[in-house]
């Protein structure tokens, strides 16, 4: 083990900011904070492990991801808002907090700011009276949950943005927030700055310097006199950091310190100009305490749209982005957008639900509880039995010259488990580097689990084991290691839901495990009873949505959905480039083979367009774009759709527009046409890519009516 370092003054500053706000945990003997170490705001914001991201605004009612900025405030108009009742379905989840979309990228304001006239006060909504944020603010307060904003820094529609006076315009918004709705427990920025946009009718691209135009020091340091409490999370920080994806995972190991790297080297890092190599570990001996979060919504986009009511994610899949976000010591950030009513649909609630039943579950029994608890050494007042109590305020700690520092757990029966936590009292800093967790079997201690980063909490799901003895082993500590928590638990016993996939020529195939039965539909329908039994493959010729469930002594899984576009088998390519790739692999059913124009040398920029035959005339209501996995280059942001009869005679777009968020959340991009066309062949242009000056296709499809 690493011997203790001298106390430096970040160090001596920690220690007695933590023995001010937590008197009753410091003995003569405290041990020196390993620095850096965290704010009191972050110690509560660590303690919180789950809250919500709640995505509401005009993107509810146009069916957008990002607004343009020339939508009209009139189209705001929730028929059914209930703030008590949506942050209440949250309590009910087990999150501890809610961060409201005040203002998304479009630019309006969910409260009558003073700012604009581009809020709900000149929506109908309660007769331009409403204030969505004052009602979730309340309704928070009423639940105990902790309350927290989202103000994007673009602003699509304000004719300031890119010059100074809308950063006054900005900082005036970011004033009314903090002052008028009480405690604030975060406030999220994130980096997606500059661009097309309507901004007072210019319809024009502005591009602004990310690293100096928003004057982020200044910015925060105004917040923060206002909500000193506040963490602030953004792709640098300074409290928290984005986690580098919108998939629901943390890396691991997962370090709580971190030291922002910029996109170029000699300018200081901002949101939106920061490397994320390693933003989803952080960085091991990090020159600041900037713990990542990990925000991924329930559906595949951020906001509601109907068509993705069928692909909520079921509670088992909760349950593992749960072990893989709090469970690697990352808090999760849980997006749970309301619909056009105002309210969660019942299909999410449903989820939400089921992923509470299965937390209880899981944390129904400790199997340490009772234990007795013995180490190999411990600094004076810092004893093995504070392991047990599960508090970070009371820990054991090792003795400075023990070389292999452990505490041995001896349970009080023979107990089966599968998960172990453990926690380190990280007001003194993230300290362990390594360690493994042994059981005793047949008279003898065994690996079990092993790991690296502990920091507010490590969940790690080994196999099964019957024993009555458990041993955690410090291998390697910055400083002398410290535990506040080691319990043991039992993985829920899930039924998974069968998995739904189509292949190119309609066929679809329901897999789930051995001894279940699986019963579907493919009306859109839920499953039930008397719904058929999967035997084998089916066909479905012009595509559908497929709903399936597994079944075992009486258990009945989670529903699990799949939209299955139109069966390609028959489609010819009429015209698209093929110097590069063959066309026809946009649609050969692997979303890991691309159709792209050059990439090299040479590039054939965008717009480029793809023209097929779809072999018979479809009656198109959706086409979907399936952009690629390894790369943003070649992505597509903006796109137009054409149909037609003969081949010959395209017309005008059936719909046009951008992936907003694609960057981000590399998902299949659904197009909804306003209404249904007939037409036998397709056209799809890519108009701009993100990255590179070449046009990249995983997969096209489209969905029938």
């Amino acid at each position: 083990m690493k011997r203790l370092s001298q106390l430096t003054p970040a160090a001596a500053l920690g220690a007695f900011l933590f023995a001010a706000c937590f008197p009753e945990a410091v003995a003569k003997d405290a041990l020196a904070p390993l620095a850096p170490v965290p704010s009191a705001g972050q110690l509560a914001w660590h303690d919180m492990e789950m809250y919500a991201f709640v995505h509401f605004t005009i993107n509810t009612f146009t069916g957008k991801e990002w607004g343009y900025g020339d939508e009209k405030p009139e189209l705001f108009n929730p028929s059914d808002f209930d703030a008590d009742d949506l942050v209440k379905t949250l309590a009910d989840a087990g999150l501890k907090g809610v961060v409201l979309t005040c203002k998304h990228h479009d630019g309006f304001c969910l409260w009558p700011t003073r700012t604009t006239r581009h809020s709900v006060a000149s929506s109908p909504w309660k007769q331009g009276k409403g204030d969505v944020v004052k009602d979730v603010s309340r309704a928070c307060k009423k639940y105990g949950l902790k309350f927290g904003i989202y103000l994007s820094p673009w602003d699509r529609n304000a004719s300031s943005y890119g010059t100074p006076e809308y950063i006054r315009m900005y900082r005036e918004q970011l004033k009314e927030l903090s002052t008028g709705y009480g405690p604030l427990f975060l406030a999220w920025f994130d980096g997606a700055n500059g661009g097309d946009g309507y901004y007072g009718g210019a319809r024009e691209k502005r591009s602004i310097d990310r690293s100096t135009y928003y004057q982020w020091k200044t910015t925060w340091g105004e917040l923060k006199k206002r909500q000193p409490r506040a963490v602030v999370f953004s792709d640098v920080g300074p409290d928290l950091r984005w986690v580098g994806n919108e998939s629901g995972y943390a890396g691991y190991p997962c370090w709580a310190t971190y030291t922002p790297v910029p996109l170029q080297a000699g300018t200081e890092p901002a949101p939106g100009t920061v490397r994320y190599q390693l933003g989803t570990e952080g960085t091991v001996d990090g020159k600041y305490w900037i713990p990542a979060e990990v925000d991924v919504s329930i559906r595949p986009g951020w906001f509601w749209h109907e068509h993705e009511n069928s692909r909520v994610r079921t509670p088992e899949n909760l349950l593992n982005l749960y072990f893989n976000s709090v469970g690697r010591g990352a808090n999760l950030n849980l997006n749970v957008p309301p619909d056009r009513r105002g309210r969660i649909h019942e299909e999410d609630k449903k989820s939400l639900a089921g992923f509470r039943a299965l937390l209880d579950e899981l944390y129904s029994r400790n199997f340490a509880s009772g234990a007795q608890a013995q180490a190999s050494s411990a600094s004076n007042g810092y004893g093995a039995k504070w392991v047990l109590d599960r508090k970070r305020t009371t820990y054991w700690a090792a003795g400075p010259e023990d070389g292999q520092p452990s505490v041995t757990l001896k349970l009080p029966e023979m107990s089966a488990f599968d998960v172990i936590r453990l926690a380190e009292p990280v007001q003194l800093g993230q300290r362990i580097r390594k360690f493994r967790v042994d059981v005793r079997e047949n008279g003898r201690f065994v690996k079990w689990v092993e790991g690296s980063s502990v920091g507010a909490r490590v969940i790690l799901k080994g196999k099964p084991v019957t024993t009555d003895e458990v041993r955690v082993v410090v291998e390697d500590s910055k400083a002398v290691p410290a535990l506040s928590e080691v319990s043991l638990w039992k993985y829920p016993v899930l039924l998974h839901a069968p998995e739904i996939k189509g292949d190119r020529d309609g066929q679809v195939t329901l897999s789930a495990a051995a001894g279940t039965v699986t019963r579907y539909t493919t009306d859109g329908s839920e499953p039930g009873p008397d719904s058929p039994v999967y035997e084998k493959p089916f066909m479905l010729p012009s595509g559908g949505t497929v709903k399936a469930v597994s079944e075992y002594r009486g258990k009945v899984s989670s529903v699990t959905a799949c939209v299955i576009p139109v069966p390609v088998r028959g489609w010819k390519v009429l015209a698209g480039e093929r110097k590069a790739s063959a066309p026809e692999l946009a649609f050969d059913g692997d979303p890991d083979t691309l159709w792209n124009t050059h990439a090299a040398q040479g590039e054939l920029p965008p717009p480029q367009a793809l023209d097929i035959d779809m072999g018979r005339e479809v009656n198109t209501a959706a086409v979907i774009y399936t952009p690629r996995r390894d790369s943003a280059r070649g992505t597509i942001d903006q796109y137009a759709v054409y149909l037609s009869r003969d081949g010959k005679d395209w017309g005008a777009p059936v719909a046009e527009g951008e992936f907003s968020n694609i960057r981000a959340n590399p998902v299949p991009q659904r197009i909804d046409l306003k209404a249904p066309v007939r037409a036998r062949y397709l056209r799809f242009v890519g108009k701009r890519v993100l990255e590179g000056s070449h046009v990249a296709v995983a997969e096209l499809g489209v969905v029938e009516k």
